[in-house]
């Protein structure tokens, strides 16, 4: 019995989640690998679908009959033993479908597309031939199924046995190519060649010249063009004289957005490390002699030089031979740290991201995979690159929630991280100026190995940093999002040409609401947490357990009055008319004493009690 294979099928289902046996026939026995993708019919009828080759068993007794793979898609595998078995390991992570899990691992140009076509079998009326099929022996579906006379003419030939519906498995994969230029003949035959030439045929001697130095070669006709400085017609007369033929060759689709790539010997040196980033390079260059598989917390304030630490880490990871991958939370990072790294590593580093084209994003997938490429960076997706050997993974701004994915399968890029390195025994670097909580207690409590540093490169103070309370602005100069110390800094930066930057901490009405005097917020009592208001129905919230309230007039706490402005929501001042935010008329507050509001408001809701009432008529505590 022939060599059986397990596939996983493109039919992301509950009930297909699972892999099939096929029988790999004689012609393939010596081709298929673990990891190529397959063609296999599936289901009862002619269908035919994209597969991937999970697992090879030897020939067994089975007594029933088994499907054989029709075709392979590919001459190598696109998915190695690591991220197949990180594949099944997202599987039984976040409950995902295996055929899902593999095609977050690949380019979209890897996923291939299915189609269905009607070919005729039998005799057909002509004028339908010509009609219908426009005179071929097939047509696609697709292009006729809106109609429903044609879609029932197609029927009743199925019925009769002359047309049959099958689906055809086309491959995506498109390659960039452009025109080369490869010798004909070889030295002696060109220098012979020559001889034959008119004596001022000096463009077509030349190229005889040209042609004798790249013999055995072939070269972009851009390029050659470009070093010769003969033009595209004297090639053409080459290609006539049989000196010469054109290929196409293929390129590479460059990303974007990119410096220009600087050659081997213009790259930046290594800049050096300060006390505090040679301690926690050390710490990373022990895991690699060590090959053990640690994971760091890199906590540095902003500006302490992080980056550095980062790149002398994959420095070292290449001159152990091996590989290096780097994650940035947002894709708009990506271009500034990628032009750093090339910068120092040249045409090493590639870029992997979902804000490439799809021709872009797999040519960049090749070069990984064909191990042209030794340095990746890229934003989430980037943690399933298909580098072997890998030397260390590093996640700048690991608090991120970017870092996780929002659809299936659900996975946290930290967590693919420390797999792939407990896979290939190498460290795992975790950078951050404010840590996850997560990570800052698995740091304390010894499961991550804590990097620290405290100080900023070159000494350089960080930025200062003063809290205005704007109580006492309010009280003295009127609602205001303006404190007078702010307006003389704006002023001043303007007198100087200067910019300046405001961050707004939210947008419509306000949050929450806080006394004037005594600075307290109002809470819910059940949650602990600052209460949201809501103009629209004059109420407070609590936006985790549901709790509601009416806006108080007075302060549980100190009884001071509340004057809200029921348009905006702005607070004002007890004697203010009109709202200082949008100048809407106010209702005035009695003049009732502190010693009165605090007897007569509830301290927990801010319900004023009626006269002779004992308990709060809206949560019932008592007064």
């Amino acid at each position: 019995m022939a060599q059986l294979a397990q596939v996983i099928v493109d039919v992301p289902t509950m009930q297909t989640n699972r892999p099939y046996t096929y029988q790999v026939p004689t012609r393939l026995e010596n081709q298929v690998q673990l990891g190529m993708r397959v063609v296999v019919p599936f289901g009862n009828g002619k269908r035919q679908v994209q597969g991937f080759i999970v697992g090879l068993d030897q020939p067994t007794k089975y007594s029933g009959q088994l499907k054989a793979i029709d075709a392979l898609m590919d001459l190598q595998p696109v998915i190695g033993d690591e991220l197949l078995s990180l594949s099944k390991w997202l599987v039984d992570q976040t409950y995902a479908f295996w055929i899902s899990s593999i095609y977050t691992m690949l380019p979209n140009m890897l996923k291939a597309k299915s189609t269905r076509v009607v070919k005729i079998i039998d005799e057909v009326d002509e004028q339908v031939v010509f009609d219908v099929f426009h005179g071929k022996d097939e047509l696609d579906f697709a292009t006729v199924q809106s109609n429903p006379q044609i879609v029932s003419l197609l029927l009743k030939l199925q019925r009769q046995g002359k047309v049959r519906f099958e689906y055809v498995v086309a491959d995506k994969v498109k390659t960039k190519t452009t025109l080369g230029i490869r010798p004909q003949l070889n030295f002696e035959e060109l220098e012979e060649a020559r001889t034959s030439l008119h004596a001022n045929a000096h463009a077509q001697n030349r190229l005889l010249s040209y042609l004798q130095s790249i013999v055995g070669k072939t070269v972009k006709q851009v390029d050659a063009e470009k070093v010769s400085g003969i033009k595209a017609a004297t090639f053409n007369i080459g290609v006539q004289k049989g000196w010469l033929t054109k290929v196409p060759i293929e390129v590479y689709r460059t990303p974007l957005g990119q410096e220009p790539l600087p050659d081997d010997h213009h790259l930046a040196k290594p800049l050096t490390l300060n006390d505090e980033q040679q301690a926690a390079a050390d710490k990373i260059e022990q895991a690699f002699d060590d090959s053990q598989s640690r994971v760091f917390l890199l906590e540095g304030v902003t500006g302490s030089g992080k980056t550095e630490v980062y790149l002398q880490s994959i420095a070292k990871a290449l001159q152990n031979h091996k590989t290096a991958l780097m994650l940035v939370p947002e894709i708009s990072l990506t271009p500034q740290i990628v032009n750093r790294v090339r910068r120092r590593f040249g045409s090493k580093v590639a870029v992997l991201h979902s804000g490439l084209s799809d021709g872009e994003r797999f040519d960049e997938w090749r070069r990984i995979n064909r191990g042209e490429a030794q340095v990746v960076v890229g934003a989430r997706s980037a943690i399933f690159a298909p580098l072997t050997n890998i030397g260390v993974i590093i996640l700048d701004e690991e608090h991120e929630s970017s870092y996780k994915q929002d659809e299936a399968p659900r996975y946290h890029a930290r967590e693919v991280a420390k797999w792939r390195g407990e896979y290939n025994d190498a460290p795992v670097v975790l950078g951050s100026a404010t840590p996850s909580l997560e990570s800052r207690a698995r740091a304390m409590k010894g499961v991550y190995q804590l990097l620290q540093l405290k100080h900023r490169v070159n000494k350089r103070p960080l930025p200062p940093i003063k809290v205005v309370d704007m109580r006492p602005e309010i009280k003295e100069r009127g609602e205001s999002n303006f404190s007078r110390e702010l307006l003389t800094k704006l002023t001043d930066r303007l007198a100087k040409n200067e910019q300046s930057i405001l961050m707004l901490n939210q947008r419509g009405f306000s949050s929450f609401m806080m006394c004037r005097d005594c600075g307290k917020v109002l809470k819910c009592p059940n949650c602990d947490i600052s209460l949201t208001l809501h103009m629209d129905s004059h109420t407070m919230k609590c936006h985790y357990c549901g709790h509601e309230e009416p806006i108080p007039r007075f302060c549980p706490h100190c009884g001071n009055p509340y004057n809200p402005c029921p348009n905006c929501g702005a607070d004002n001042d007890t004697n203010a008319k009109r709202c200082v935010s949008c100048g809407t008329q106010l209702q005035q507050t009695n003049n009732t004493t502190r010693e009165q509001t605090i007897a007569d408001v509830c301290n927990r809701c801010g319900t004023v009690f009626p006269p002779s009432a004992k308990f709060c008529p809206k949560c019932g505590n008592k007064r």
